[in-house]
């Protein structure tokens, strides 16, 4: 069996996962924390120097990095069209990696400047002991933030919004093509950085904070109810 390592409140994983289940793949789940699982992560990939992310399926055969790639696996997986037409999702894949870099380093900046959220972050101990963890903590959402602010583009977030609004406007299906794709699903991660859809397991109340956005919310409030009419109809069975 594969095994997605990967961060149940990420955008990146939720693509994955999303994937994965559409195409029927089977797969174990393993929850990444960073600083803390990078080690392991990094031995398992055989990678010392280079940056790694999540999420990372493990086939026997394998190990293929970043949402698009694991979506290529599973669709090839699948052997049918239950994801769309790769090729036509590639672009709309794209806006919605510029919008989550941006929704991602306005996260860990308001991460950053609550004491309360990087406390959520540490899941080794809890209640007033996480403070104990709070400096290690603030150098992994540090190092984090360095890591991905040459990927910021200004208002990108916000713009990807938009292009989602008026593609879903020209298709007229409630999808971007005439059927449920990966497009949808790339697109529709982007609301998570508007207010998550992650549970309780996933996010503490207080980084459910720094990931909502009130703005956004109120302008693409008819976005939002398209995201979670995709989660009753085709979501990610429970795991």
């Amino acid at each position: 069996m594969a095994l997605l390592v990967g961060e149940a409140f990420s955008p990146w994983t939720l693509k994955a996962r999303w994937a994965l289940d559409r195409c029927g793949v089977d797969y174990a789940y393993r929850e990444y924390t960073p600083g803390i699982s990078e080690p392991w992560l990094r031995w398992r990939l055989g990678l010392w120097r280079q940056p790694v992310s999540v999420p990372v399926l493990l086939t026997p055969a394998q190990a293929i990095r970043g949402s698009w790639n694991i979506a290529e696996y599973a669709a090839q997986c699948a052997g049918d069209a239950r994801l769309g037409a790769l090729a036509e999702a590639r672009p709309w894949d794209e806006i919605s990696e510029r919008g989550l870099a941006a929704a991602r380093t306005r996260v860990v900046r308001a991460v950053l400047a609550d004491d309360r959220a990087l406390d959520e972050s540490v899941p080794l101990l809890r209640g007033g002991s996480r403070a104990l963890l709070r400096p290690v903590a603030r150098r992994v959402a540090r190092r984090l933030d360095r890591k991905y602010a040459h990927l910021v583009q200004a208002n990108a977030h916000r713009e990807s919004l938009l292009a989602l609004r008026a593609g879903l406007a020209r298709a007229g299906t409630g999808y971007l093509f005439d059927r449920f794709g990966y497009a949808d699903i790339s697109m529709s991660v982007l609301l998570e950085a508007v207010v998550p859809s992650a549970g309780p397991e996933a996010l503490g109340p207080v980084q459910r904070q720094c990931w909502h956005d009130a703005a956004l919310a109120a302008e693409f409030a008819d976005l939002l109810d398209w995201r979670d009419a995709l989660h009753r109809v085709y979501g990610r069975r429970p795991r």
